[in-house]
């Protein structure tokens, strides 16, 4: 969540009659002494009848409209490169040594077959109905002993802060993390593991230049 940002009003209980509208943020600002009551989100309203007045809100009162998914697809140069090595497979010896290969990057990116941190919590992958296709290859789905916000290169970090996904500013107003983070800080540790480092591992392993 960034100024310029549009939002929904989901709560407010001082304004009522604005939720359901939509408002543009301009400005943020950390909530240091939770003892006096601290707006950290102020929006110009879009919407509505106090349309163009600004108010300050809480992070849990507001909400980022969903996202399209972007399609993930990789640079032309690259796949030049790859249907350039697939050309030069000529022999039983060189297909098994690319599906070594590709076996040793899979083998990498399995999903842990328990719900880890999530175990009796509603995952972030279900609260937000996430495709199938998109929940596969998220790292919040594969590595689930760490809680999405811990984790490098999630879809949502990805579609907010390209193209690492390192920036947790989404975090701090993610459903997820109001529900199961306990106002704890957020921090990334589980790095590398995101689908937009996917493409480059199987790059290392076929000595790709």
């Amino acid at each position: 969540m960034k100024i310029g940002d549009t939002v929904g009003i989901k709560n407010a209980n001082s304004l009522p009659d604005v939720v359901g509208e939509s408002a543009e943020i301009v400005g943020l600002r950390t909530q240091e002494f939770e003892k006096y009551t601290v707006y950290p989100v102020w929006a110009r309203m879009t919407t509505g009848e106090r349309k163009g007045k600004i108010y300050g809100f809480q992070y849990g009162e507001v909400e980022l409209p969903p996202r399209r998914y972007k399609e993930v697809t990789m640079e032309p140069e690259v796949v030049k490169r790859l249907e350039e090595v697939l050309k030069g497979v000529t022999t039983i010896e060189d297909v098994a040594e690319i599906e070594r290969a590709i076996g040793e990057v899979k083998g990498n990116i399995l999903t842990e077959p328990a719900l880890g941190f999530w175990e009796g919590k509603t995952p972030c992958w279900d609260m937000f109905h996430c495709p199938d296709a998109i929940k596969k290859e998220c790292p919040a789905f594969r590595y689930r002993t760490l809680p999405c916000w811990q984790i490098e290169g999630t879809y949502c970090k990805l579609l907010d802060s390209e193209p690492q996904g390192m920036d947790t500013d989404i975090c701090h107003v993610c459903r997820a993390y109001e529900k199961w983070g306990h106002r704890e800080p957020i921090e990334i540790k589980l790095r590398g593991k995101g689908s937009n480092v996917k493409m480059s591992q199987v790059m290392k392993h076929l000595a790709l230049p």
